[in-house]
């Protein structure tokens, strides 16, 4: 009898040992599992984020574009019924008639003499960085899925006043038609001089900021002339 249990015992315990070791791999296997599993899912939403940070992007983008159609739409109401309006600085219309050196629309520059854009309708308070050298005012406009977008017209101009005068260096078309005629591109060898005019038109910059949801910005730049 003594004999029998002695060769039992250490087979009990050489399966006991296997017990155990099969235990503690099933334990590593639940656990890698169980890792991948908690990384599946937080890349499943850092995914899902991404997809809403484009789409939030995407709706900054576009009412960016709607603001600035309306920024040339009122550049063009002034330049219809009253040209004579943009050669004056307007600020409470976020209009500057002449260029602005060290202008800074994205707020990143940290020159001491930088001049920056009131988007928020603080006086720039907010901004980080150094004190601005100015701040400009923008007109404002609220546009769909609760975005809100400034803008900030400039003329390129080197100083406030008409155009015509010598010593204002106005960037220009080199040539741009007034007119539409019915002649417009005909071939005709009997009157080879199309019907038309040229005018002299200035170049206006348009800078746009248009925040909405979760903070997101989309800043835009656009140049024009009529």
């Amino acid at each position: 009898m003594d004999h029998l249990a002695m060769n039992v015992t250490p087979t009990s315990q050489h399966r006991n040992r296997q017990r155990g070791v099969s235990l503690l791999f099933a334990m590593i296997t639940v656990v890698a599992l169980s890792l991948a599993a908690v990384a599946m899912i937080r890349s499943v939403d850092t995914g899902t984020t991404i997809l809403g940070n484009l789409s939030f992007k995407q709706d900054t983008l576009l009412a960016a574009d709607e603001a600035t159609r309306l920024a040339i739409q009122w550049l063009e109401t002034q330049h219809k019924n009253a040209p004579e309006s943009l050669n004056v600085t307007q600020r409470d219309q976020g209009y500057w008639a002449q260029l602005v050196p060290g202008l800074d629309p994205t707020s990143t520059s940290t020159s001491s003499s930088r001049v920056a854009i009131d988007w928020n309708n603080d006086s720039c308070r907010s901004q980080r960085g150094p004190t601005p050298a100015a701040c400009l005012q923008t007109q404002a406009k609220s546009l769909a899925n609760q975005i809100t977008a400034r803008f900030l017209i400039v003329r390129l101009c080197s100083e406030a006043g008409s155009s015509t005068v010598g010593t204002n260096q106005c960037p220009r078309p080199l040539n741009a038609s007034s007119q539409v005629t019915s002649e417009r591109g005909e071939i005709n060898s009997q009157n080879p001089v199309r019907i038309g005019s040229t005018t002299m038109a200035e170049y206006y910059r348009i800078v746009v900021r248009a925040q909405g949801a979760r903070n997101t910005v989309s800043t835009t730049e656009t140049l024009v002339h009529f």
